[in-house]
């Protein structure tokens, strides 16, 4: 089948100029941004067992809550930190997702779009599904026998009741991999679909499409009412958690607005240029936007039934807000992250290995959490969450370094790194941080 550049594939007005090289090359700050990001997401889950204000259908290893009183400032600086990251840290993912696919289609087409992230995706998901997982299952069983909060016998027969049963099962945090396959797929058909049979659509479609490629702030106000009245009717999607095999709708829209916000930047500006002249602009309002969002949220999970939707003037503010918190933050984040030009190899290494911390990270930090509750019950709440994400990043990047960063389990997983400038004696390619970039570009 022959691939048509994704530019013809749309009306001129939605599809301009191809991404040329010199204006994407520098993207080394891409690597350092979900580098950290990975981070980020294991400081989140290290914060779960201590907060003030636990998130809603999110079913953990333990709890181990102490009262405000015994720990002052403490809980609620780790209340603040989790809902802070809990707010931007997934739109992170998604934009740049949704950015270098785009670039993958304006290369190759969205045929190879959804074969290469097919690769990528869908066998660490298995992987994760097959190992990470049912370790994780069992985790949490045993660490709720050692609390006493489920019988001994349920490490055999895993039937539970209630709000267990209900929160318990479902793909945990690797959701993020099969609704980003998915909005590849639906990106991939929309695409066919257009370039094989444009000119049977009616001429008013053309015409509207022309009309909101030619006018970025219909786009924008689109993606984030979008993801605004999402977040009203369903504000569990960011202040709580949707636990599932299937993807769950809201969650798939709320997040989707974001991936289609990475495409349109890529599109439109790939070089960032007109947000890293707004990027000031962009970092003050987005931490105080950021502030408000945590503020009004943490107030609605103590006061208000979010679910019912009882308060609906707060209710609309906290979905407004905190959809603005998330695009601004997101936004200045990757910005911020453009004006690096060269990595230290330890941060490039950490990017290499990102992708395997997010996988295996969740069962190490649930025995870690059970582990400092039974042998640290004293210790300030804070310390623990620094222990336990120490423990966990530190295992996570020992097991990448034993049996994933030159063995045949990272090249089939598509982990596989090499330092740069080193010889490799394997027979296994590996790949330098840039030339993964690379690789990563082109593909």
């Amino acid at each position: 089948m022959d691939i048509l550049p994704i530019q013809k594939t749309f009306p001129a007005a939605i599809a301009p100029t191809p991404i040329a090289p010199t204006q994407c090359s520098n993207l080394v700050g891409f690597d350092a941004l979900r580098a950290f990001a990975a981070l980020g997401v294991v400081l989140l889950h290290a914060c779960v067992p201590y907060l003030q204000h636990p998130m809603p259908g999110l079913a953990w290893s333990v709890t181990d809550i102490r009262s405000e009183a015994a720990n002052g400032f403490t809980s609620s600086a780790i209340d603040c930190l989790f809902w802070g990251i809990e707010v931007f840290i997934m739109p992170i993912f998604l934009l740049l997702a949704g950015y270098f696919a785009y670039q993958t289609m304006s290369r190759r087409g969205s045929e190879q779009l959804i074969k290469t992230r097919a690769k990528r995706l869908l066998i660490p998901l298995a992987f994760a599904s097959c190992v990470v997982l049912p370790i994780g299952l069992y985790t949490w069983v045993l660490a709720w026998v050692a609390e006493g909060t489920v019988a001994a016998v349920k490490l055999k027969s895993l039937k539970f009741d209630g709000e267990i049963d209900r929160d318990l099962w479902g793909l945990s945090h690797l959701w993020f991999m099969l609704y980003l396959f998915l909005y590849i797929v639906a990106t991939g058909i929309t695409v066919e679909i257009w370039r094989r049979y444009r000119d049977w659509f009616p001429s008013y479609l053309h015409s509207l499409c022309r009309s909101i490629g030619n006018r970025s702030l219909h786009v924008c106000a689109i993606l984030f009412l979008t993801a605004s009245a999402t977040l009203l009717v369903a504000p569990e999607v960011v202040w709580g958690f949707q636990h599932a095999f299937a993807p769950v709708p809201s969650k798939w829209l709320y997040s989707g607005s974001f991936f289609a916000g990475g495409l349109w930047i890529a599109a439109t500006d790939p070089s960032f240029h007109w947000l890293r002249k707004r990027r000031g602009v962009l970092g003050i309002a987005s931490w105080m936007f950021l502030a408000t969002a945590v503020t009004l949220g943490r107030w609605h999970l103590e006061f208000s039934n979010l679910a019912t939707g009882s308060d609906w003037p707060a209710s609309v503010a906290l979905a407004i807000i905190t959809v603005a918190a998330a695009w601004l933050m997101t936004l200045w984040l990757s910005t911020a992250s453009l004006s690096l030009n060269r990595l230290p190899v330890s941060v490039q290494y950490l990017a290499a290995a990102s992708f395997w911390v997010y996988l295996v990270h969740h069962p190490l930090l649930g025995l870690t959490h059970l582990d400092l509750k039974l042998m640290m019950p004293e210790v300030n709440p804070a310390a623990k969450t620094a222990i336990s994400f120490a423990v966990s990043v530190t295992v996570s990047l020992l097991t990448y370094e034993a049996f994933v960063r030159k063995t045949r389990l990272g090249e089939r997983l598509g982990m596989a790194w090499e330092f740069p400038g080193k010889e490799v004696p394997s027979t296994i390619p590996m790949r330098t941080p840039s030339e993964t970039s690379e690789r990563r570009r082109a593909a």
